[in-house]
């Protein structure tokens, strides 16, 4: 997973200047709340905000299907979920606001995990 939330940051550098000047990964690398909150944000009067946030998105949803996927293929429960999944700018936002309610942590938190673990729970998946 860290190899790809490196490659999703990699892609957020790559798609817009706007994103090389946005709020900083975590220290460990990582996309950081603040930074998809920046993105968010500015997505409605800057489309390379706006680009930039439906890729890191597009990302997390790929992410989370590969993860199902592979873990199917090692041997895991076949996950079951009684909703399907969704995701967009606005869902995400709330996920992230809910789980770090502190500004000040923002920087530091990773959003990805964050994101999933939403989609999930959302999902109703056992």
């Amino acid at each position: 997973m860290r190899l790809l939330s490196s490659s999703l940051v990699a892609l957020l550098l790559a798609l817009s200047p706007t994103a090389g000047i946005a709020a900083p990964t975590t220290s460990q690398g990582q996309i950081s709340v603040a930074q998809v909150i920046e993105m968010a944000t500015l997505a409605p009067s800057d489309a390379n905000a706006r680009m930039t946030v439906v890729a890191y998105l597009a990302g997390v949803g790929e992410t989370a299907g590969l993860m199902v996927s592979l873990a199917e293929q090692r041997g895991a429960q076949k996950l079951r979920c009684s909703k399907s999944f969704g995701l967009d700018v606005n869902v995400a936002l709330a996920a992230l606001t809910t789980a770090t309610p502190n500004r000040e942590q923002w920087v530091e938190t990773p959003a990805t995990p964050i994101i999933i673990a939403d989609l999930f729970r959302r999902a109703d998946c056992h």
